[in-house]
């Protein structure tokens, strides 16, 4: 009996320490396993917070950089309506497009930059103005770089070219920056344009114009994100134009205002269906001769236009 007592006893012994040892481990590593759950969480949390389309794109308008990604093309429309420094009203039809060949580097025949104001109707890739007077508009030919970006902010260098098709041949440079949802709600625009112009825009109003003109331009905006589909805008700016305009000319100073909202529906392309309303500009400082200070009712604007943003086409993003 001694004998058999003395087997069992390291078995039980071996038994013990082995449950001891299960014991242990699941203590330590369920501190361990709850931490990598709850950064799966945060992952996730983070996901559906900023909902992307693809290859990390946002979704959310107010939260996009300053550039497509790489392989991303984009393909623009707008109607714009509204008055001009006369009785008659404008109205066009504008289509456009932008593509990104490589890494921080957009080039396209479009106004609609990200983070950009809303621009002038009758400029675009294909531009067909209706009234006052039939005709095709003017083809704008810009690059962007994306120079620098952090989690909160974009910069950026633009390069624009007029084509004068209707009006005048303009070169302008402008330096574009974004802060994204300051505050965890709205995202800040802010543009320094400066604008050689081959043609004054005022030499209706002065005996002796120049055909050599500088505007200088700030503008701004703030976007916010209602919902992840669902955004608002609203903007403005001053720009002291016609400078170097000839003898007698004045530098006109310029306030433009606008608002603005969209929706965007993501599929298998990224669609921003958007709308403005403003003036451009709603007020004219040091005018010239026939125009007033607050000439709103032949300033007013109104555009309803889409962008359709693919998937990376080619590069590292594309699948």
């Amino acid at each position: 009996m001694r004998n058999n007592t003395v087997r069992a006893m390291p078995t039980y012994r071996g038994l013990g320490r082995t449950f001891i040892a299960a014991l242990l481990t699941w203590i330590l590593s369920a501190p361990a396993s709850g931490a990598l759950a709850q950064d799966e969480g945060t992952a996730a949390e983070e996901e559906a917070a900023t909902p992307v389309f693809a290859h990390g794109y946002p979704m959310r308008f107010a939260r996009r950089p300053l550039v497509l990604d790489e392989g991303m093309v984009r393909a623009d429309g707008r109607v714009r309506v509204g008055g001009t420094f006369g009785p008659d009203t404008f109205s066009s039809l504008d289509i456009g497009a932008a593509i990104s060949p490589v890494d921080k580097l957009e080039i396209g025949l479009s106004t609609e930059l990200t983070g950009a104001v809303p621009a002038p109707g009758g400029l675009s890739l294909i531009s067909v103005i209706f009234s006052p007077n039939a005709s095709y508009g003017d083809i704008p030919v810009y690059a962007r770089y994306q120079y620098a970006q952090s989690d909160v902010a974009f910069a950026a260098v633009d390069l624009v070219l007029v084509l004068p098709a209707n009006t005048d041949f303009s070169l302008t440079a402008g330096i574009p920056l974004r802060i994204v949802e300051l505050f965890d709600l709205f995202t800040m625009d802010m543009t320094i344009n400066v604008r050689y112009r081959n043609g004054d825009k005022y030499a209706a109003f002065i005996a002796n114009p120049s055909n050599n003109t500088a505007d200088f331009i700030f503008s701004g905006a703030s976007v916010i994100n209602v919902t992840d589909g669902g955004f608002l805008e609203i903007g403005g700016g001053v720009g002291l134009v016609n400078v170097g305009g000839g003898d007698g000319a004045k530098n006109v100073v310029e306030l433009p205002l606008f608002l603005g909202g969209g929706y965007t529906h993501r599929g298998k392309v990224l669609t921003d269906i958007f709308a403005q309303f403003g003036w451009d500009p709603l007020m004219t400082a040091n005018p010239p001769p026939g125009i007033d200070t607050f000439n709103i009712g032949d300033t007013w604007f109104v555009t309803v236009g889409a962008s359709v943003h693919t998937k990376a086409l080619f590069g590292p993003n594309a699948r």
